[in-house]
């Protein structure tokens, strides 16, 4: 596996809008459709080419994210990011050995920090394989932000920073990159979502308590209401349904011996 004290490699460097101050660029105005991370490779019959995913421990995840901030810094770029799912797990929660790709969103779907953040990101997938490990070209992508509307994404970014859980940071003189958890209430109500669908995994229930914990911790809270919790779904548009919400309060119970989730 690669050093988290590696240098990238220096590359062609990418123009981004207004200055933040000398030597540090920042994002330019949104311009086109959403950009996507990694962009979307078509093979010679025009067919989208797939990534193969890895499983990603905690280190590995470090490396990789230290590995981005040196790239961004070198660049002269700060880059604000944050994370769903997993790698929330994994990193600052640790309630995973693994996961298999660090998912993230920006602010708005449109920013020209994709293009350096995904260059940082293949960088970081480079070194990796270039000392015996492999991550693959996906392991860091905004898939998530096709299921969320653009007013949503905004919401939940500014959200993020306000509730300030910081999944990974690295600052250097010049840039880094800074990555928030997103908020809890989002997180748990994907669980909720996932867990009313079929092809529900094994690790989702825990991960929808967890989700719920941290979120009632944040908020000194010991309880919320099914009431509250369904207009929360309602609003980021995802599934729930009162059978699951009894599943997560009776695994909550086992967890902590309380169930939070009053009902009227």
């Amino acid at each position: 596996m690669g050093c988290g004290n590696s240098k990238p490699k220096p590359v062609q460097p990418v123009r981004l809008g207004r200055v933040q101050r000398p030597g540090q660029n920042t994002a330019s105005m949104p311009t086109g459709g959403p950009v996507t991370v990694p962009p979307t490779y078509r093979d010679a019959s025009g067919r989208p080419i797939t990534h193969q995913d890895f499983e990603l421990d905690r280190d590995t995840i470090i490396r990789a994210l230290h590995h981005m901030g040196q790239y961004l810094d070198q660049r002269g770029v700060n880059a604000t990011v944050v994370a769903v799912g997993g790698a929330v797990n994994t990193v600052y929660l640790q309630s995973r050995r693994s996961t298999h790709d660090v998912d993230f969103f920006l602010a708005t779907p449109t920013a020209a920090d994709h293009t350096v953040i995904h260059e940082a990101a293949r960088s970081a997938a480079h070194s990796e394989r270039s000392q015996g490990g492999e991550i693959g070209a996906n392991w860091f992508n905004n898939a998530t932000q096709l299921l969320m509307g653009r007013d949503i994404q905004a919401r939940l970014a500014q959200s993020a920073l306000q509730q300030n859980v910081i999944v990974h940071q690295y600052r250097g003189p010049r840039g880094g990159i800074v990555v928030y958890a997103a908020p809890w209430a989002y997180a748990f109500c994907g669980k909720l979502n996932r867990l009313c669908e079929s092809n529900a995994r094994s690790y989702d229930i825990a991960d929808a308590v967890s989700y719920l914990h941290q979120y009632l911790l944040a908020n000194s809270r010991q309880t919320v209401s099914a009431v509250e919790i369904k207009q929360w779904c309602r609003d980021f548009g995802k599934k729930v349904t009162d059978g699951v919400l009894d599943q997560v309060n009776a695994r909550y119970n086992t967890t902590y011996r309380t169930r939070p989730i009053s009902r009227p």
